[in-house]
């Protein structure tokens, strides 16, 4: 209307194009909306709230009397709101993949529990064919593959988030065999592939790294895909690989070697623990208390599994369980023994059936019950029949309950947009922050029943923190989306400052490095101490996982690798030796010849730390000494 300048008019279809855009929503945070508003028209919001609040004509009310050329204007503001939509559609996601959607792929699902042979035929037929790859879950599982091929005369590379291997030794002759983390495998799907094996899919479920398995399912460019896990992915696994018009050959396997519950526990008994079993707890701050309790009670030594030793480190402890004729016959762990390590365990223990999820203690899960009780028994070893038990008995009938409840068939699948999405969505918000673009995007993403958002809340947090800093949008979003978990704060900090030296321009090298993580420390001799070599390894890898995108920038890897190995060691000789409770020591001294007024002559040894008194009676009648 004449008495309304343009500035007004403008930002009174802004908030038109933020109601359509969310009008299908429940609720959009407050600072969404208006940042999207401030940048569709950035000069036009803040005249429109001085003419608010000087009691202007509602943006409802003055817009159905507008002239024609703001209308005009109210359809090209449509017209973006649907370009909006458009970009944040996530229903397809099997579309953004080209290469293996003009394949024919043949697609076999081999489902079974823990040790039923599922994935050991999936590798056969791995190394039989001519090109192949192998994603798996743990750094720890392809590197073990990538050893096991290049043994058996078949060349394989290696190629994970921190480290590429070749067995050429020349990155430009590459092998016809790789085997990489599931998150790598996203870097060559691109590529052809005669074989591909994808292990563990029922991690497909998972909030943090479930779109991880989604992508190399629907998009690695195979003859043939093998997939291994869970029955519990299959009927969803079905639904998603019909709709893109493949079938799944589902083979099923059952357990190699018997899993018995057993009816008793140990009875709170440390005594009660035998050569072969496996204790695990929930807590890394029991772990050593725990072992140190076994081992005065019975001698044995206990070597130590959980997730915050590096790969290395639990590899080496796994060796010293195993060896038959090894000091280590018990095995003291958290969940980490999960997956990713082949062990020979005589009888699962848990120590307790609760955990700290963050804000409680809580029950676990049965599918997490049945992860870790299927470790126990393993087929070919000296252990063809596993046990499980608890450690005291009040947990023993929830033990079995646990056990017996039904597997729930997976529902969803994780997934996340690639970057080109979120660039062409941020283009129509040219002053927003990636955690606003995302925030945005994230919560009027449109999904298909099979599919879920993932990490979502994790790639916010690093996004917030790294707002302020002078970052294109795609750098950004690499570092948002780095392997870093956003209640580690030492690793978030570490994140923080490799991402400030990049915006300035620096190229960090060893000093700098060795700078950012207080490097060098006295060796630990706790385990809070210990914690920090910990976390340095940790920052280590997020270093190598930068200098494989950024290898201008974070430069001295192989320093920093040797580095890695002097702390691995580190670690591992610790938890050998320093971490280890004072071993009674039996000390017998001389005999000491005792004469009494009237009775005949008694040898008595003392048994230094025992408090025992050995006696050797000279006279069947002196039974008081």
């Amino acid at each position: 209307r004449g008495n309304y300048n343009q500035h007004t008019m403008l930002s009174t279809w802004c908030r038109r194009c933020v109601l359509r855009v969310t009008r299908h929503k429940t609720s959009v945070g407050s600072t969404s909306a208006s940042h999207l508003e401030r940048s569709l028209h950035a000069a036009s919001v803040s005249h429109s709230e001085s003419e608010d609040e000087r009691g202007g004509i509602p943006a409802a009310a003055s817009f159905s009397n507008a002239p024609e050329a703001l209308r005009a204007e109210d359809t090209r503001v449509t017209f973006r709101a649907s370009e909006l939509k458009k970009l944040n559609d996530l229903r397809v996601p099997y579309n953004w993949y080209p290469a293996a959607r003009g394949m024919r792929r043949r697609l076999v699902y081999h489902a079974g529990p823990t040790n039923s042979g599922k994935t050991y035929n999936a590798i056969q037929r791995f190394l039989s064919s001519g090109k192949a790859i192998y994603c798996a879950p743990l750094r720890m599982l392809a590197h073990e593959i990538y050893q096991k091929a290049n043994e058996q005369g078949v060349p394989c590379d290696l190629f994970t988030g921190e480290e590429q291997l070749f067995a050429s030794g020349d990155k430009e002759i590459p092998a016809g065999h790789l085997a990489c983390t599931v998150e790598c495998a996203g870097l060559h799907i691109a590529d052809t592939f005669d074989v591909a094996v994808i292990d563990e899919v029922q991690m497909i479920k998972d909030y943090d790294r479930g779109c991880a398995w989604t992508k190399a399912i629907l998009g690695i460019p195979a003859a043939e895909v093998h997939l291994c896990g869970h029955q519990c992915a299959v009927n969803l696994l079905e639904k998603i690989t019909s709709t893109i018009g493949e079938k799944l050959e589902v083979v099923y396997y059952d357990r190699l070697a018997p899993l018995i519950p057993l009816k008793a526990s140990l009875k709170g008994s440390y005594s009660a623990v035998r050569p072969g079993d496996c204790v695990v707890v929930f807590s890394r701050a029991k772990i050593f208390n725990i072992s140190w309790s076994i081992e005065l009670a019975t001698r044995e030594s206990c070597a130590l599994i959980y997730g915050g030793l590096p790969p290395a480190t639990r590899v080496q402890q796994a060796s010293l369980f195993n060896g038959r004729n090894s000091k280590c016959r018990v095995l003291v762990a958290t969940d980490a023994i999960g997956m990713g390590l082949n062990l020979n365990i005589r009888r699962i223990v848990f120590h307790s059936l609760e955990k700290f999820d963050g804000e409680e203690n809580s029950v676990i899960n049965s599918s997490l019950v049945k992860q870790i009780a299927g470790r126990a028994g393993r087929y070919g070893t000296e252990y063809d029949v596993g046990e499980v038990t608890t450690f005291y008995e009040k947990d023993i009938a929830m033990l079995h309950k646990l056990l017996a409840v039904p597997e729930k068939d997976i529902e969803q699948a994780g997934i996340i947009p690639i970057f080109d999405q979120i660039e062409l969505f941020s283009n129509h918000l040219p002053h927003a922050s990636l955690q606003q673009i995302l925030e945005l995007f994230f919560k009027t993403a449109q999904l298909d029943g099979n599919y879920f958002l993932c990490d979502v809340d994790n790639v916010l947090d690093l996004a917030q923190m790294l707002q302020n800093l002078t970052l294109s949008l795609k750098d950004m979003y690499v570092f948002a989306t780095a392997p870093v978990e956003a209640r580690k704060g030492w690793l978030k900090a570490v994140l923080y400052k490799f991402a400030t030296a990049y915006s300035l321009g620096e190229v960090l090298d060893f000093v700098g490095l060795c700078q950012i993580l207080h490097w060098p420390l006295p060796k630990p001799s706790t385990p809070e101490q210990l914690v920090e070599f910990e976390n340095i390894h940790e920052s280590l890898n997020l270093f190598f996982w930068l200098s494989m995108k950024y290898w201008y920038n974070f430069v001295d890897v192989e320093k920093a690798r040797l580095l890695q190995g002097e702390i691995d060691a580190i670690i591992g000789q610790t938890i050998i030796t320093q971490f280890r409770p004072p071993k009674p020591k039996i000390v017998v001294r001389q005999p000491l010849v005792v004469r009494t007024v009237d009775r005949p002559f008694v040898e008595v040894a003392h048994c230094g730390n025992e408090g025992a008194i050995l006696c050797n009676q000279k006279s069947a009648s002196d039974q008081r000494v």
